[in-house]
């Protein structure tokens, strides 16, 4: 597990206790729209059918949305693919700092350890070729917990969770969690772990939302349906809130094009706990 406690929180903080100007012109909003996305490491192919990475389109798709908070899937970052003259670039910073958003990468395997043959201390301090997922947020998001899910024989990847507490305009404290479950096997086992208290301790409201890669009816969605309610699907995508917390005010799917196999998931929601 790799916690990381966000520099925001003094500020965040501060800004509640001193009744801050941004946190105070929403003290009374309880509504929050949520957007998931697989977004295919910001894969594009050209005309020539060259692939290359533009992160710009991402940020016009979303932008509109004015969303508070979005999950992605698919986040290859730092990659040597997606270097700008020869420079490693951290594309989630990239894409938040376009929307104007606090944004924070969750670890789930290095690049160059796909197939799970080495060691994974190997690649504790790595800073490049990192895979995983990504959450940004209209609000100060105070710390996140990246874990790696189970990985059972048949799997393809190795999956993980990221676990994030932000604070509301209004003080209280929210966690918003992203995953990704593999597309072959293993989503059973890893959506037992995804809800387990030593991941997602529900001593909050909370937001799960990600690429399930599992059936509205499966064995590991019903899993997950014991601790969450269901708000949003489409095909393998999902937004799910903690029980009795939350209330659907509506849901929506935005049709990508050509930006990903995935369509973003929509939803507005209300914190009614």
């Amino acid at each position: 597990m790799k916690k990381y406690i966000c520099p925001y929180i003094v500020w965040a903080f501060l800004a509640v206790l001193l009744g801050g100007v941004s946190f105070k012109a929403n003290a009374q909003n309880t509504r929050f729209k949520v957007i998931t996305f697989n977004v295919k490491s910001f894969e594009m192919v050209d005309m020539s059918n060259q692939v290359y990475f533009d992160i710009t389109p991402f940020a016009d798709f979303l932008r509109d949305e004015n969303a508070d908070f979005i999950i992605l899937n698919e986040m290859e970052n730092r990659s040597s693919r997606q270097q700008r003259d020869g420079k490693y670039r951290d594309v989630v910073q990239e894409l938040a700092d376009k929307l104007g958003m606090f944004g924070i990468f969750g670890y789930a395997y290095n690049l160059g350890n796909k197939t799970g043959d080495n060691p994974e201390s190997n690649y504790t301090y790595c800073t490049n070729e990192l895979y995983g997922n990504a959450i940004l947020s209209k609000y100060p998001i105070l710390s996140s917990l990246a874990v790696q899910l189970p990985r059972p024989a048949g799997s393809a990847d190795q999956r993980g969770v990221l676990v994030t507490e932000v604070v509301l305009p209004s003080g209280e404290i929210i966690s918003v969690v992203a995953t990704h479950l593999d597309h072959i096997g293993g989503q059973a086992e890893q959506a037992a772990a995804l809800i387990s208290e030593k991941i997602i301790s529900g001593k909050v409201p909370t937001i799960l939302a990600g690429d399930m890669n599992s059936g509205v009816s499966s064995a590991a969605m019903e899993t997950v349906k014991t601790k969450f309610d269901l708000v949003a699907n489409n095909w393998v995508d999902y937004i799910y809130t903690s029980k009795g917390d939350w209330r659907k005010i509506s849901e929506q799917t935005k049709y990508s094009g050509n930006l990903s196999d995935h369509n973003a998931l929509i939803s507005e929601i209300e914190l009614i706990k």
